[in-house]
């Protein structure tokens, strides 16, 4: 496996949605400028967007940055959850989660909760595979996503 190299957010200052479309086009221009193999991938919640909309603001930031627009075929996967990560993995691990609840980061997920559903993420992302009736729309869209991460 290869280095990984990750952009946190900058604490707890601004919001961290607009964070991630300012360093949107710096990613993907340090990810283009790469001859070896590498594979960008962006987290950034939706909020009071729908998911759709909210990576428009992402290929927005593009243009309005004087970068060419992302293609298809770039190694670069976009993953927008409604409010939170945390709503992915509760549903995941079988909860019952409304996207629209913006508490579904409470209470905080555990490790073996992160594991466990990485472990039913890898089941639902296989081509025909049966989604689990827990999985909520946002992340059912980004399912054949994942498929380009194996």
């Amino acid at each position: 496996m290869g280095r990984v190299r990750k952009v946190a957010l900058p604490g707890n200052r601004g919001s961290g949605s607009q964070y991630v479309r300012e360093q949107f086009p710096v990613q993907v221009a340090a990810c283009r400028g790469q001859q070896a193999n590498n594979l960008l991938i962006v987290i950034t919640d939706a909020d009071n967007l729908s998911a759709a909309d909210r990576e428009r603001t992402l290929h927005d930031e593009m243009a309005t940055s004087k970068h060419d627009a992302v293609n298809a075929e770039e190694p670069i996967i976009i993953f927008v959850p409604k409010w939170q990560l945390e709503t992915w993995v509760k549903c995941l691990i079988g909860q019952t989660v409304r996207e629209d609840d913006r508490s579904t980061d409470r209470p905080a997920v555990t490790a073996a909760q992160l594991i466990a559903a990485s472990e039913t993420l890898h089941e639902w992302a296989r081509p025909n595979s049966n989604v689990g009736a827990t999985c909520v729309a946002s992340l059912k869209l980004t399912l054949p996503r994942w498929q380009r991460i194996g």
